[in-house]
C-alpha cells in the first residue's frame, strides 16, 4: 500500500515536469511576433498623396486663369453691347446704359462714359460727366476739363463736381478758372452763347 501512494505521488511530480515545456513553447512565438512587429518597415504612403495634391494646386491656378481670361473676354463684349445702346434713338435706353457701364471696373468702360462726353443730347453728357465723378479715373479729367465749356450749364456744373471729386491739381485749378470765368453761374458771361437745344 505505501507503494502505490508513492507512485500517485510520482505521477503527480511526472506531470507537473511534462507541463513546463508546454508553457515555455507558448511563450516563445509570442516573443518572436512581437519582434517582428518593431521591425516593420516604414510606410511609404503619404508621398505619393502630396504628389498629387501639389498636382491639383497646379490645376487649379490653370482653371481660374482660364477663367479669369473668358471672364474678361465677356466683359469686353457687355461693354461693346452697352455702348451699342448709348448710340440708341431712346434716350432712356440711352442713359440705362450709361447706368450700368458706371459700374464696370474696366478701363474700356471709362473710354465710352468719356466718349458720351461728346453726345449731342445734354442729358447723355450729364450722366456721363456724373458717373465718371463716381469712378474717379484720372483719365477722364482732361475730357471733363473741356466739358467745363460745354453749351449746357448743367453739364458745366456737373463736369466740375466731377473734377473736384477725382481731385488733384490739375482737376482743382481747372474748377477755380471754370468759377473765376463764371462758368458755373446761373447766368452766362457776356458772349456764351446757348446751345441749339436752348438747354440753358
Amino acid at each position: 500500500m505505501p507503494k502505490a501512494s508513492s507512485a500517485k505521488k510520482g505521477d503527480k511530480k511526472g506531470e507537473t515536469k511534462s507541463r513546463a515545456p508546454a508553457v515555455s513553447t507558448r511563450k516563445g512565438p509570442a516573443k518572436t511576433v512581437a519582434k517582428a512587429e518593431k521591425t516593420k518597415a516604414p510606410r511609404t504612403a503619404p508621398a505619393p498623396v502630396k504628389k498629387q495634391r501639389a498636382t491639383e494646386g497646379t490645376s487649379h491656378r490653370v482653371l481660374m486663369s482660364e477663367r479669369g481670361s473668358r471672364s474678361l473676354a465677356d466683359q469686353g463684349s457687355i461693354i461693346d453691347d452697352l455702348a451699342a445702346e448709348v448710340r440708341s434713338d431712346d434716350e432712356q435706353v440711352s442713359l440705362g446704359a450709361i447706368e450700368r457701364l458706371g459700374g464696370i471696373d474696366d478701363p474700356r468702360a471709362t473710354t465710352q462714359l468719356i466718349s458720351c462726353l461728346r453726345d449731342s443730347r445734354y442729358m447723355v453728357r450729364i450722366l456721363a460727366a456724373a458717373q465718371l465723378g463716381e469712378r474717379r479715373d484720372t483719365a477722364a479729367v482732361e475730357p471733363l476739363i473741356g466739358v467745363l465749356h460745354d453749351d449746357s450749364m448743367f453739364v458745366r456744373q456737373t463736369a466740375a463736381g466731377a473734377l473736384e471729386n477725382i481731385g488733384g491739381d490739375k482737376a482743382t485749378a481747372a474748377v477755380r478758372e471754370a468759377e473765376s470765368e463764371r462758368l458755373l453761374m446761373d447766368d452766362l458771361p457776356p458772349g456764351k452763347k446757348l446751345g441749339p437745344e436752348g438747354e440753358e
